[in-house]
């Protein structure tokens, strides 16, 4: 994926950490060619204010003739859809966890979500979600940036908490196991969730691969750019085979420890091995993903 396209998205996120002896950010000429460790900031705090956007779109494509009379009959089956959530949350770093992990509570300030309907519920339901006591999730994330599964207390706030879950699981942002320069690489993986033509949500596997783009000072601060693209390699239950794209952009900041911008694409295609009795099939999808700092 070439730096060029990346910049017609006007991507960019910043997550890192330095240790002892690290590049500072009045260092800016001097930190192309020095390495750079990438954490994530453990201390108690609040982390950002955070908006979150997602926007899914996938369609079922019958792989039959044209004129076979089931076409018409399964129509309603292969129209385009399309879900967009709407996210704000505040993160908030906890002390006293391992060092190996860091622990946030997320306190979601609003959500909403448009298009098809979402596991059941309305607009309306997930606006009145909202209003429930218990608007907070558990996060937890390794230093290097990997979230865990999202953990919620209340029922009423379940489904938010997935959809969190489902967003950040397809969000790359794995950092470098040791110190890295400018150029460096690393791999990892993310998982992006799609709906099976029986109506369940399955999560497909990308391997992804990052590149350290360039370090820079922005206002007295040391960002770290890092681009990175994918490949679909497999997914759970039900897929014969899967393929597609997946890449972007992130913003980290050094010191600060934490993310200001991802940004994610992807385009999937996925050969369904359990079809759920309708005729031979294929889906097609689509999906953005943006989290930004305030």
């Amino acid at each position: 994926m070439s730096s060029r396209l990346f910049l017609l998205f006007g991507l960019g996120l910043v997550l890192a950490g330095l240790g002892p002896g690290d590049v500072s950010a009045q260092n800016g000429l001097d930190s192309d060619r020095r390495p750079v460790l990438l954490r994530v900031a453990g201390d108690s705090s609040v982390v950002g204010h955070y908006k979150l956007s997602v926007v899914e779109r996938g369609r079922l494509v019958l792989d039959i003739p044209s004129d076979d009379p089931r076409v018409s009959l399964l129509q309603s089956a292969t129209v385009l859809r399309q879900r967009a959530l709407e996210l704000a949350a505040t993160f908030v770093s906890v002390p006293r966890a391992p060092e190996a992990e860091r622990l946030y509570l997320v306190y979601w300030l609003g959500y909403r979500v448009t298009g098809d309907e979402v596991r059941g519920l309305s607009a309306l339901q997930w606006d009145s979600i909202f209003q429930e006591v218990g608007r907070q999730a558990k996060l937890r994330v390794s230093a290097r940036g990997q979230p865990e599964p999202v953990e919620v207390a209340a029922a009423a706030v379940r489904p938010v908490g997935q959809s969190l879950d489902e967003a950040l699981a397809g969000l790359a942002l794995t950092l470098p196991a040791d110190s890295a320069r400018v150029g460096a690489r690393w791999e990892g993986e993310v998982q992006l969730a799609v709906d099976a033509p029986d109506g369940s949500r399955q999560r497909i596997t990308i391997a992804v691969v990052y590149h350290l783009a360039r370090l820079e000072n922005e206002a007295g601060r040391l960002v770290a750019r890092i681009e990175f693209d994918g490949d679909a390699v497999g997914g759970t239950a039900g897929f014969a085979e899967v393929a597609g794209r997946y890449y972007g952009e992130s913003v980290f900041a050094v010191d600060e420890g934490r993310y200001d911008r991802v940004m994610a694409l992807a385009k999937l295609e996925v050969g369904w091995s359990d079809t759920s009795g309708l005729p031979p099939n294929h889906s097609v999808f689509e999906w953005q993903t943006e989290l930004n700092r305030n």
